[in-house]
């Protein structure tokens, strides 16, 4: 359940629940009294930019399509192109959020959809003071403030699944309904195209698919 207090940090003045460690703002440590050294950027896509705008929606592949493996005959081979659209979810919102401290934002627009260009897209909120920058900017995209800087990776593998993995939010990750579980730290969960993923108070990801067919 997210819960902000009045509690504010020493350092920057953001709020933050008691039983946090640290500031998910500044990255000031509670117990210690201390700012956190400087981190470094998740790590680098090779080069290319992990997520990319849509022009359009894309449509569901076929029910006979098969991923990966070899061309049989003259069919080519279909790799698995994802893709991730990220909205505001209210129903999660008035499941988590117990007493209306945070507003939902009833003026956010349309869902924005995004292209994987990457294996891995790091989901979070920039933090200037930490040199943080994910992929997936939450902050910006639907400035959902209950989400960690460093929240989760969505992942994809060699034979085209995608993978969910929390980073040790503060507030979790949830798939596939609301009020399940929320995730273990540091296990990957496969997720299947549609299937939504719910962060902060009110963020959620829902992952789409098209095949591509592989040059020859």
């Amino acid at each position: 359940m997210t819960t902000v207090t009045d509690l504010s940090c020493e350092n920057c003045g953001a709020n933050h629940r008691d039983d946090d460690i640290f500031c998910e703002n500044c990255g000031y440590d509670f117990i210690t009294g201390s700012l956190p050294r400087p981190e470094e950027d998740f790590p680098s896509s090779g080069g290319r930019p992990s997520v990319a705008p849509l022009a359009a929606a894309q449509p569901e592949p076929a029910a006979s399509a098969q991923w990966g493996g070899e061309p049989s005959g003259s069919q080519p081979r279909l790799l698995p192109l994802w893709t991730l659209t990220i909205g505001v979810d209210r129903p999660y919102y008035e499941e988590v959020v117990s007493q209306g401290e945070l507003v939902f934002p009833d003026n956010f627009g349309a869902p924005m959809s995004m292209e994987i260009a990457a294996s891995e897209v790091h989901i979070g909120r920039t933090s200037e003071s930490r040199l943080i920058s994910p992929d997936l900017d939450i902050g910006a995209l639907t400035g959902d403030p209950a989400v960690s800087s460093r929240h989760a990776v969505i992942s994809i593998g060699s034979s085209g699944t995608m993978l969910v993995t929390d980073l040790g939010s503060t507030n979790g990750t949830f798939v596939g309904s609301i009020g399940s579980e929320a995730l273990t730290v540091g296990v990957p969960v496969p997720i299947d195209a549609n299937t939504p993923v719910y962060l902060g108070a009110w963020t959620v990801i829902r992952s789409g698919v098209v095949l591509e067919h592989l040059a020859s």
